[in-house]
């Protein structure tokens, strides 16, 4: 039955999206993010669900009215430069083939990043996206958390089968990225009721990340709690309760996960377990790679036969286990600028958004949303430490939500430049902003 519920739902959304391409974007973040149809059984299950509802939202999209332009920014321009150039890296793999089935993956997420970017045209399509993708990962967020009450903290929360974060230690920081943007949705809702069930998916959201036993989470808590204490003017009382929770958190967890979370920073080498010695080796092997190779070694750079020429310990395989030496073995130090300036990029403009319109009635949520999404941002950026996610969705979707709002702000900044007959930065006097979306 769940079956045929799923295949429903997909196929049935395919006219809507010939008639409204953005409800293809709504469907992809949904099957990216959610992957129902891995949850199914039957015919479903791998039934080629994202390329179809791919390929009906891009026909959709070419013959519809929707404007055809991406916002041109620095953070565009750097977007773009970083898929070019991983392109270059995939041309010039020694082994190719690996190369360019890893490149096709990518490629296809960055087309539906520019996609939904292009598509991101109103504050009601940026809220709707978020409230897919937010609500998605928290679907298993709230599961997880039930599952880690239930075993008194033992056994381990993982992510959907088949998806980007289907390992404990994924999941763990993908449900960690959305508990800011679940704290803003929440800000956003009107009902007491809705309020407190939001606050629950809160509660159960955190529960479930200590519930994945993954060390890389471990850290993005803590740079997450330190960073939301920080930005937040009642620091007192934020403080009392960081810790309150802090400490319920730590007594609810058993002792394996207490002596798990020990080895995240040990005084001694040798006294680290087999997966942090590996972690260390791939990362000098990734250190190795780029000093010796400019493109360093494209998607195909983590093999075991990579390892016994570049490796501290050469028969000690491992994937990256962090964000940072994954794009560095894989791209090069080209490959790792191009990839920090994007996301230095991001933050800045986000700062701006926060700067300009923190005070405004109409407008705060802008600063709102940017001040929750950097939050989401640290969280990656601490927890990607010691995870190799540096082609998961979430953080370039994070990167489009803020090009959007940067986009939607300057077409603010336009027309009110217009309304006094002055000209300005951001545009010609009479360039009204059209909110796109509102067309629909």
């Amino acid at each position: 039955m769940r079956d045929i519920l799923v295949a429903m739902m997909i196929f049935g959304s395919l006219p809507v999206i010939l008639y409204r391409p953005f409800w293809g974007i709504i469907m992809w973040c949904w099957i990216s993010y959610m992957v129902p149809h891995r949850m199914a059984w039957g015919f479903i299950t791998h039934f080629p669900v994202a390329a179809t509802i791919g390929i009906v939202t891009i026909i959709a999209y070419v013959i519809s009215k929707e404007p055809k332009k991406l916002p041109v920014n620095g953070i565009t321009v750097t977007l773009l430069l970083f898929v070019l150039w991983m392109l270059v890296t995939t041309i010039a793999s020694p082994d190719p083939a690996v190369a360019w089935e890893q490149f096709d993956k990518v490629i296809k997420i960055q087309f539906f990043t520019f996609l939904t970017l292009a598509m991101l045209t109103s504050k009601e399509r940026l809220h709707l996206v978020l409230w897919v993708v937010t609500l998605s990962i928290a679907f298993f967020g709230t599961k997880g958390g039930v599952y880690t009450i239930l075993r008194g903290g033992e056994g381990r929360v993982y992510g959907p089968p088949g998806g980007f974060f289907a390992g404990n230690n994924e999941v763990g920081l993908a449900i960690l990225m959305i508990i800011p943007l679940l704290l803003y949705l929440r800000s956003t809702l009107k009902d007491i009721w809705k309020k407190h069930a939001m606050s629950v998916v809160i509660l159960l959201c955190s529960i479930a990340v200590l519930g994945t036993q993954s060390r890389g989470a471990f850290v993005a808590i803590a740079a997450l709690g330190g960073f939301i204490w920080w930005r937040n003017p009642h620091k007192i009382r934020n403080a009392m309760i960081i810790t309150v929770l802090a400490v319920a958190g730590l007594w609810f967890m058993p002792s394996t996960w207490h002596e798990r979370m020990d080895t995240v920073a040990l005084a001694y080498e040798g006294t680290y377990d087999s997966s942090m010695e590996g972690r260390f080796n791939a990362w000098g092997f990734a250190v190795n790679v780029a000093s010796s190779n400019i493109t360093g070694g494209s998607f195909s750079a983590f093999s075991p036969e990579n390892f016994l020429r570049y490796a501290p310990e050469p028969t000690d395989y491992h994937d990256a286990h962090s964000i940072y030496f994954e794009v560095l073995g894989e791209h090069g130090y080209v490959g790792l600028f191009l990839y920090l300036t994007l996301f230095i990029l991001t933050w800045r403009c986000a700062g701006k958004l926060i700067r300009r319109y923190k005070k405004d009635p109409e407008y705060g949520w802008l600063a709102s949303l940017s001040r929750y999404l950097q939050a989401s941002l640290v969280a990656y950026a601490a927890g990607g430490t010691f995870l190799g996610l540096a082609y998961f969705d979430l953080p370039y979707h994070i990167i489009a939500f803020i090009v959007a709002m940067e986009a939607y702000a300057r077409r603010l900044n336009a027309d009110g430049l217009a309304k006094a007959g002055r000209p300005g930065v951001f545009g010609k006097p009479g360039a009204t902003p059209v909110l796109y979306g509102d067309r629909d």
